[in-house]
């Protein structure tokens, strides 16, 4: 597996990985790191307070 800065892919990169994606010749995992901590307290209501989400931010 090779690891890249996605601020380094240019358009005709990601093209022909997009490509390569449909064709199903590769796979693509997308990593994201924070300094905040993950997942964020978030109100499911306005009348309730803020609560951790429960499960996989994986989709």
């Amino acid at each position: 597996m090779r690891r890249y800065d996605a601020r380094d892919i240019t358009e005709q990169h990601f093209r022909a990985l997009r490509v390569l994606l449909v064709t199903g010749q590769a796979d693509a995992h997308i990593v994201v790191r924070s300094r905040r901590p993950w997942p964020p307290l978030v109100s499911l209501s306005p009348s309730q307070p803020a609560g951790e989400v429960t499960g996989d931010a994986i989709n």
